[in-house]
């Protein structure tokens, strides 16, 4: 089993915004985001992890029905399975809608194996 954490860094201002934690099993990967403060989703608002390796959510989270949803922290299982040691990672928001493809880096990281 492989246990790897990321912490999400504001690439302007080099804070933490964001914890990464990953735990790879014979039936796949489990990710979860943890937030250092809450950002509140509206709309079709989406939060999500991204990775260098393919051009593909990770995990992700959106606003319920529509309301505006305070997140504090997000899980799921991860689209990509596990990702190696020394993945780079982003936390992203975007707009979604027509304007998906419109992503704000909040944070960046690189996954490190847990021991």
């Amino acid at each position: 089993m492989f246990r790897g954490k990321a912490e999400l860094k504001d690439p302007e201002k080099h804070t933490i915004v964001a914890t990464f934690n990953e735990v790879c099993e014979h039936s796949g990967a489990k990710a979860k985001v943890v937030l250092k403060q809450p950002i509140t989703l509206t709309g079709t608002d989406r939060l999500a992890i991204y990775s260098t390796i393919e051009d593909q959510e990770v995990i992700f989270a959106v606003a319920q029905n529509g309301g505006p949803t305070e997140i504090r922290e997000f899980e799921g299982k991860s689209s990509l399975g596990c990702l190696p040691d020394h993945s780079e990672l982003s936390l992203t928001k975007s707009p979604g809608g027509p304007l998906g493809t419109l992503l704000v880096v909040l944070g960046q990281g690189t996954i490190h194996e847990e021991h």
